[in-house]
Parts: structure tokens; sequence; C-alpha cells
């Protein structure tokens, strides 16, 4: 982890890029909280490179870069392009058997440009599997390529981060709410017990989807102390899902700099505070222990 200097956070929603920088050495305070918006989808220029719209994209990066002296850049995947899934002991320990599950689920995919990314559950038995093909990411290190450290933070990584930034153990959802999907994350005791994400078309389908998903998941029936929302969307999935939360503790909206716990000179914004959460979070620079798996992983 780079010491020194800024760190840069970045989310986005259709056209809508929000940042955030932080503040060297004062915690939880930020320097800037921003939005821009483009004539284009973000994430869609980003994945295909479109040089109608990734110049422009860059350009902006680079002017907060010199203007905030960052050194570190931090930027959320899109969820859908990642695979998620939890594997047994017996998987993750034998190697035919991890690059067989690997095989499977990233097929069509060569396994040179497969980042696999493992990370620990409250249940030790298992552990959470994250695949990448790192060909659909690339356009995100480009982006980032004159920063002296970037990281690609996957959709679960900001429930770890808010994890660390309260230091609590309590048990929590967190839902990020997309126009077209929302991910969902567990914790329990302030370990991270699982994370999925649904996909859909309209917000009509997503209570029958979340009935689906809660039939297959038992973590999803399980009791928690609180709901975290955030996301663009925040609202409009609340209004076709809380009546199904009601195991799930105290709804609350990641839209004040209160419920983040941060401070930042600027009090008032122009935009929806709770679609800039995961750059806020990310900016803070929170350490995560990551252990990217090789060949040669023994357990």
């Amino acid at each position: 982890m780079e010491h020194g200097g800024s760190c840069l956070g970045v989310c986005y929603t259709d056209n809508h890029l929000f940042y955030s920088v932080n503040t060297p050495g004062q915690v939880s305070h930020l320097a800037r909280i921003g939005s821009i918006d483009f004539s284009f989808d973000i994430e869609e220029t980003i994945i295909t490179g479109n040089p109608s719209g990734f110049p422009a994209l860059k350009s902006s990066i680079e002017e907060l870069r010199e203007e905030f002296q960052c050194k570190t850049a931090k930027i959320l995947a899109p969820a859908p392009e990642e695979c998620w899934t939890v594997v047994p002991r017996a998987v993750y320990e034998d190697a035919s058997e991890r690059e067989g599950h690997i095989k499977l689920l990233m097929q069509g995919t060569e396994r040179q440009n497969i980042q696999v990314i493992w990370h620990t559950l409250s249940n030790p038995d298992y552990r959470l599997l994250l695949l990448r093909d790192t060909q659909i990411l690339r356009g995100f290190n480009y982006l980032l390529e004159s920063f002296r450290t970037i990281d690609i933070v996957t959709d679960f990584e900001i429930a770890l981060d808010w994890q660390l930034h309260t230091n609590s153990s309590e048990s929590f959802l967190m839902i990020h709410c997309q126009k077209n999907y929302i991910s969902i994350t567990s914790f329990i005791l302030g370990k991270l017990r699982g994370c999925t994400n649904i996909e859909y078309d309209e917000f009509a389908d997503l209570p029958y989807l979340w009935n689906l998903y809660e039939g297959n998941l038992s973590w999803m029936n399980g009791i928690h102390d609180k709901t975290y929302l955030y996301g663009y969307f925040s609202s409009q999935v609340a209004d076709r899902l809380q009546s199904y939360w009601y195991n799930h503790g105290e709804t609350i909206n990641m839209n004040t700099l209160l419920e983040m716990g941060v401070d930042a000179d600027e009090k008032t914004y122009g935009f929806r505070l709770e679609a800039a959460f995961p750059a806020i979070l990310m900016s803070l620079n929170r350490d995560l222990e990551k252990t990217e798996v090789h060949e040669n992983y023994n357990g």
C-alpha cells in the first residue's frame, strides 16, 4: 500500500462519475467529494475503451490526480463482470479441484487471463472465491495508470471497508443499488458471511428475484442488526424491497456524512451522496488483506 499523498476513490452510475479524496494525516476527513457528468455511459466506456468518451474520462481523472497530488487510486468494479462463489475446504485446499472449479466457472476465458482472489469467511470450512477476466477489466488499469498504486475494488469489499472503518462487530447487510443490479453482502459478528449480486431489468422484478435468491442462500434469511443501503437507486430499491427486510433490523440510507462516519469542510452537495458512498469509503484507504492464489497455492 502506498504511504503518503492522497487517495482518490472513484465509482459511477450511468453517465455520473463520483469521486472522493482523503485528507492525509486527518483520520476520516475528506478534502473533496464530487460528481462529474458525462454524455456517455461510464462503465461501458471503460470496458470497451470507446474513443469518443475514454479520453475525456481519463483527462478528468488526471486533473483530480494533479490537483490533489494523489498517489493512490481505487475504483469500483462492476459486480456483474465478476464471478463470486463460496467453495468448501475440500475444493480450495486441493489444487486439481480448485482449478476444475475455476475452469468451469470461467468457461471460454484463458487461464492466464483469470485473476483469482480468495477471502476468508465467518465459517472457516468455506472460502469466498472471486474470479475476474483481466481482459474485460484492463480499461480500469489503463484509466488509472498514472497513479503509483491502484486497486480495482469489488462490491463486497465496500462492506469489508465499512467494517474496518467502524471497527464494529455488529451483524449487518449492505446493499448496493444500481440501475441493473443490486449487490448484497452479509456480515455476522464482524466477519464476512456471504455475498451475491442480483441482476434485473425492471425495479418491479426485484421482489420476485429477492424471494428466489433468499430461498437458495441461507444467510439472506439470517437476522441482522442493520441494513445499509447505498447507490444512486437506493430509494427505488427500498420502495420495492423494504417489506422483505423485516429480519434485517433498521434500514439506513448512507446519504449523509454523519451516517458514513466521515467529515469534510463542505457539508451540502448537489447530488445524491449515497451514490458516492463507495468512492468515499475507498478514499479512506483502509488496508485490506487479499490473497491472490496462483497455481502453487497449497492451502
